[in-house]
């Protein structure tokens, strides 16, 4: 499901945003309207508020490389609590509830529950924590315009890179309350590469928690699952990034048990290395080389590329919704200091 891989490839954000104190009171009722930016920081700080604080429900669509996924978005904040529910609509059945950092991943077909702590809000509509600070040094603004989406009045902008690094964005932002409602990643020539959009949603209204507590609830027959994962540091764990790429700023490493459930690279354990600039990110693994498991990759799919190579006793996999040629420069970098 391209939706939800696209969650789980940056569920590290919540943990980032709560350890921020990032998290605002909710609004209740309908969206407020907020002052409109005039500056690219002032957006991203607008988008990424409205995303976290809005209570708002509605279904998200995903397409990438030709292929169409869609997901039940509901989420809700009150007070300082914040409640997210995500049901898969197509393949496989999968759900995803959150109540603050704490994230269950039900799958019914096999029973399994998987339980973590760190896990995060999806990256739409959301954004990473400062993501203005850091977006405005690599991407140029242009205002399009407004257009409609989901039959909500939408304001039009576009994110230019100002490298090769990195892709362009266009974004569709709710004039009224600042939620983000689509989102198109643009290859070189303006081709969109992939896309997320509320094909319906509803801004606002009041809070019910009990319908993301109650699922949380509902472990009977269920195996629960609870991966490991300690907050670390990427020196501290014997690596550096010794060519650091440009706009990007290491934002978070943890090292965390992995899953064959939860996670592409099977089982074991992995140091994991979040790298942002302040629109899109790149994550880095690191775990032992197994020569009866691990091939070399280089593939990708609209626009997420991975690459996995071989880095004397230790395999590294890079993977991001950049160009193929910013993963491997992640991918060659990363050097063992001890």
């Amino acid at each position: 499901m391209i939706a939800l891989g696209r969650f789980a490839r940056v569920r590290f954000w919540a943990g980032l945003a709560m350890m921020a104190g990032l998290q605002a009171p909710a609004l209740a009722g309908p969206a407020v309207a907020a002052p409109v930016p005039t500056d690219l920081r002032g957006w991203m700080q607008r988008l990424q508020q409205a995303g976290a604080t809005l209570n708002y429900q509605g279904t998200l669509v995903s397409t990438a490389g030709g292929v169409v996924s869609s997901s039940r978005v509901v989420h809700y904040c009150e007070g300082k609590q914040s409640y997210e529910r995500i049901d898969a609509l197509d393949g496989e059945a999968r759900q995803v509830l959150r109540h603050n950092e704490l994230t269950q991943t039900m799958w019914p077909r096999s029973r399994v529950a998987v339980v973590e702590r760190w896990l995060a809000m999806p990256d739409f509509p959301n954004l990473p924590p400062a993501s203005g600070v850091r977006a405005q040094e690599s991407y140029d603004l242009q205002v399009l315009g407004s257009e409609r989406v989901a039959g909500h009045a939408a304001q039009v902008l576009m994110l230019k890179p100002r490298d090769a690094h990195r892709f362009a964005q266009r974004l569709w932002a709710d004039r009224r309350s600042g939620l983000l409602l689509r989102a198109d990643m643009l290859g070189p020539g303006g081709e969109p590469l992939e896309s997320a959009t509320f094909s319906d949603v509803t801004i606002g209204g009041r809070a019910n928690p009990e319908a993301v507590l109650h699922a949380m609830r509902r472990l009977e027959g269920y195996r629960v699952v609870k991966p490991q994962v300690v907050r670390t540091q990427l020196d501290a764990e014997g690596w550096s990034l010794a060519r650091p790429v440009p706009g990007f700023q290491l934002v978070g490493c943890m090292r965390k048990e992995l899953s064959p459930l939860t996670e592409p690279l099977g089982n074991g354990s992995a140091l994991m290395a979040v790298f942002s600039d302040g629109l899109t990110h790149v994550s880095v693994f690191v775990e032992p080389y197994d020569a009866q498991r691990h091939k070399p990759l280089a593939t990708g799919l609209g626009a997420t590329h991975t690459v996995m190579a071989r880095s004397g006793e230790w395999w590294i996999t890079a993977i991001g919704d950049v160009p193929m040629a910013t993963v491997q420069l992640f991918a060659m970098a990363l050097e063992r200091r001890r």
